[in-house]
């Protein structure tokens, strides 16, 4: 259980990186994200879905309790729960309307539904006289129900899979958005200090020449905003930069290249100082 949980974690960090790449116009590959990195930034999205499966399974709970009182109720539910993987195959008509919808309820519905089936299909035959003297299961129908369960949840954990997919997806697509609206607002300011001439022009951002005697470094780039750091790696952006059009610098921290992170409206104004 616990392996299925981390590469479930991992799967889902990596398809959230790529998906909130590619919205930026960018590739997962150019930031040499750890797989430290990808389970790290997969906890904080998960917090709701793992409630929302936590609810989900007190209320199963809470279901099959109120039916085991009541033997009718069982065989009347268990009778219906046998079809129960039919009904999300109608999901598949509508799915060219919204397919990034649908990418996500078809699987869970298809999870649930298999998942019903399999317990109503392995339940035991309701008490009647004749069986009162026997005990048990016999040999062949507890393989057949081992069977059952296997396939179940064989299929339920690569339909798991499709639905971590197809919800990375909307939270890198969310989480997309969400730096191309606080880049100007959020992200800190930097500054860079060069030995030597990086080359960064263009977007709004600036440079200048340094004149102090007695500096270590010859250049200096403002007009910058922090993009990601990882490792001795800094990326950052020019401060009109947008999501497909603009350029990502790489920066290596070392002796020659100093960062300056600046925080604070005055830091982010977009005029070079």
């Amino acid at each position: 259980m616990v392996t299925l949980l981390t590469a479930v974690l991992f799967y889902f960090g990596w398809a959230s990186s790529d998906a909130e790449s590619t919205a930026l116009g960018l590739q997962d590959s150019l930031f040499h994200l750890s797989t430290s990195d990808y389970l790290l930034r997969s906890v904080q999205a998960l917090f709701l879905p793992a409630w929302v499966v936590a609810g989900a399974a007190l209320a199963a709970v809470g279901l099959h309790r109120w039916a085991a009182d009541e033997p009718r109720r069982t065989a009347w539910a268990a009778r219906r729960l046998r079809f129960a993987w039919l009904p999300p195959l109608a999901l598949l008509a509508p799915y060219r309307l919204h397919p990034g919808l649908f990418d996500l309820l078809i699987p869970l519905s298809a999870i649930i539904g298999f998942l019903l089936t399999a317990y109503a299909r392995t339940r035991p035959p309701p008490a009647t006289p004749e069986a009162s003297g026997t005990t048990g299961l016999t040999g062949t129908r507890r393989r057949h129900h081992q069977r059952v369960w296997a396939l179940t949840v064989l299929i339920s954990v690569l339909l798991l899979f499709w639905a971590v997919y197809a919800y990375a997806g909307v939270v890198g697509r969310g989480r997309a958005a969400e730096t191309a609206r606080s880049m100007s607002t959020k992200d800190p300011a930097v500054v860079v200090f060069s030995k030597y001439d990086l080359m960064i022009r263009g977007g709004g951002s600036c440079y200048f020449r340094v004149l102090e005697k007695g500096s270590a470094f010859g250049f200096r780039y403002s007009g910058l905003r922090l993009f990601h750091i990882a490792g001795d790696r800094v990326y950052v952006v020019p401060v009109r930069w947008s999501p497909g059009e603009g350029t990502v610098w790489v920066l290596e921290k070392s002796d020659s290249v100093r960062v300056e992170y600046v925080s604070g409206p005055a830091g982010r104004a977009e005029k070079c100082e």
